[in-house]
């Protein structure tokens, strides 16, 4: 009787992470490696296929977007040289960060001007596009539109509020989110579009940090400064959020600080006399976390709307400097200080959906 596999072979290991984690048939072959292995490997529970004549290691399917990021390369080698991942699958292979669950169909597109036609297939839509240059790009071996498309189409297809985390992340990476939008004017949902690249913030450094800012945005709450410095002669402290108007602070607390960490204890300890040396410095720190932040916002902005009300706006703002990636702390001229409400602010039209 033939031994069960216990692990992956060193070869096929190496070709797996050649291929960055999907091998197809033709690869393998290419490698010199019997594709009829890798069927025995899926049989053995140590590899799993995604689309026909593409396989992934079964263990990275436990994570959902990590499965999907897979499930889009597959995707984009099946649909062939032409074709560039886009949306959700683009920003999964990207690796920018999400919230939320994936969707279940992965999506390409070609340039409509090779004739090509929309096609719905089992896995994924592949739709013939004018896809403009300089927005057709590649990573981890497979073709992918910019992070600035794939903002823009994610956003203007569905829920704003997932596609602005996105947006953050874009925008700090450098992607030209409005050069993006003009060449989707025309397209549906382009008004979603363009205003998710109108209120990106590229010195929001977590998905969690967008989440708080969006509370403010959804319910017409001054909108705060993000990762501002703070300090009695200097820049000494980060913040994640400041409303320098009112000298309130607030602070996301992402559950990653703390589970399944040794050092627990001390993080909660430095926490505890940060937020004592802000508070002496004369400001009121608001904490939150995902419960609230993704759960139940109405609530998160109840209050923020209570402290702000309890600090009323002074005619000056605390003493504070702008955060700038990659260089530190700014101080700004009064002209560089942000409106402490921006008035108008209206979410588009079914903005959840």
């Amino acid at each position: 009787m033939a031994r069960r596999l216990q692990r992956i072979p060193d070869d096929i290991a190496e070709l797996i992470a050649r291929e960055h984690g999907v091998v197809s048939v033709a690869a393998a072959r290419a490698a010199g490696v019997d594709p009829r292995r890798l069927r025995r490997l899926c049989t053995a529970g140590l590899m799993a296929p995604l689309l026909p004549g593409c396989f992934t290691v079964a263990a990275q399917l436990d994570d959902e977007w990590e499965a999907f990021r897979l499930g889009a390369r597959a995707f984009g080698c099946y649909c062939g040289p032409s074709a560039f991942l886009t949306g959700w699958s683009a920003v999964a292979m990207w690796r920018l960060p999400v919230v939320g669950r994936p969707p279940s169909r992965q999506v390409a597109v070609r340039d409509v001007r090779a004739g090509h036609s929309v096609r719905n297939m089992p896995f994924g839509d592949l739709r013939a596009v004018d896809l403009a240059a300089g927005h057709a790009r590649r990573t981890d071996g497979v073709n992918v539109v910019s992070r600035a498309w794939a903002v823009a189409d994610v956003a203007r297809t569905g829920p704003i509020l997932p596609a602005l985390v996105v947006a953050d992340a874009a925008a700090a990476a450098g992607a030209d989110l409005a050069g993006a939008v003009r060449h989707l004017a025309h397209w549906p949902g382009a008004g979603r579009a363009r205003w998710v690249a109108d209120h990106a913030d590229p010195l929001s450094e977590s998905p969690l940090e967008t989440l708080g800012r969006f509370t403010c945005l959804q319910f017409g709450l001054p909108l705060p400064v993000s990762n501002a410095w703070v300090g009695a002669n200097g820049p000494e402290y980060r913040v994640d959020g400041l409303w320098p108007f009112h000298g309130v602070v607030f602070e996301a607390d992402g559950a990653l600080k703390y589970d399944d960490r040794p050092d627990a204890s001390q993080i909660v300890a430095k926490q505890g006399e940060r937020e004592w040396q802000l508070r002496r410095l004369g400001l009121e720190v608001v904490r939150f976390g995902w419960g609230l932040a993704w759960g139940n916002r109405a609530e998160l902005a109840a209050r923020f709307a209570a402290v702000l009300q309890d600090n009323n706006r002074r005619e000056s703002s605390v003493r504070w400097w702008k955060h700038v990636r990659g260089v530190g702390a700014v101080e700004p001229e009064p002209a560089d200080w942000p409106s402490p409400v921006r008035p108008g602010t209206v979410l588009p039209a079914g903005w959840d959906r």
